[in-house]
């Protein structure tokens, strides 16, 4: 049987209860510290890949000065990377690099994504046949071959600055064309015989 609460004043009620003729008050539980776990720091910086700065790219391990202004100048150009992916294809990156990189990047879209590309065409030494299939319009076709018989096209920011190039453009030529040294050709390209 439950005893009824006391009606005495608080001086009494604690002299009582110090006597054991009223029970005790429970006492207030004392906060529990929050359970910590050992865990290995991690580095948790992110930078947005289609908004970091010069500086912002030489934080990543590894990223070269000359990378870093290729990656600015294309984005300046309006060109936006999907993932890690584009990354690793356009600075050509190994799987050791790009897994000390991927914790640090953030892909937010400020446009539609680029669609998905498999080949590879190396534009300082495709023919006008190979540079048909990557869809540039003729006349863009040819702005190409007269500048790269200029000067070799050192990377894809080289080419949009250079032909002037949409944005739209370079991101569908991500991951399809790449830029290595002029070959010796064996002699003069013929243009194709119509049929």
């Amino acid at each position: 049987m439950a005893r009824p609460r006391h009606w005495l004043d608080p001086l009494a009620r604690r002299l009582l209860q110090a006597t054991g003729e009223l029970p005790s008050p429970p006492k207030p539980l004392k906060p529990v510290a929050p359970l910590v776990f050992d865990s290995p720091t991690v580095d948790t910086w992110q930078i947005d890949v289609n908004r970091a700065s010069h500086s912002d790219w030489l934080k990543l391990p590894g990223c070269s000065s000359e990378q870093a202004d290729l990656l600015v100048r294309l984005q300046r150009g309006g060109v936006q990377f999907s993932g890690a992916d584009d990354l690793a294809r356009l600075l050509e990156l190994s799987a050791g690099q790009m897994q000390l990189w991927q914790p640090h990047l953030l892909f937010r879209w400020y446009s539609e994504p680029p669609n998905p590309v498999a080949a590879v065409l190396d534009l300082n030494n495709a023919s006008s046949l190979q540079l048909q299939a990557l869809g540039l319009s003729p006349e863009r076709q040819q702005r190409l071959l007269c500048e790269r018989s200029r000067q070799p096209f050192r990377d894809i920011a080289d080419l949009q600055e250079r032909l002037l190039l949409p944005a739209g453009v370079i991101e569908e030529l991500i991951g399809k064309v790449c830029f290595g040294p002029v070959r010796a050709s064996s002699g003069p390209e013929l243009p194709l015989a119509k049929s």
